[in-house]
C-alpha cells in the first residue's frame, strides 16, 4: 500500500506532465496562478 507522502508525489507527477504536455495548459496554468495571486496578495 502507498504511503500518502507517495500518493501526493504522484498526483505532483501527474499534474506536471498534465501542465506541461502542451503551450496551451501551461499558459492557461500561469493566467490561472497570477489571477490567484493578484487575489491574495493585493487586496488591501
Amino acid at each position: 500500500m502507498a504511503t500518502k507522502a507517495q500518493i501526493y508525489a504522484q498526483m505532483a507527477d501527474h499534474a506536471a506532465v498534465q501542465l506541461t504536455s502542451s503551450w496551451n495548459e501551461w499558459m492557461r496554468f500561469l493566467d490561472t496562478a497570477s489571477r490567484l495571486y493578484k487575489d491574495v496578495c493585493c487586496k488591501g
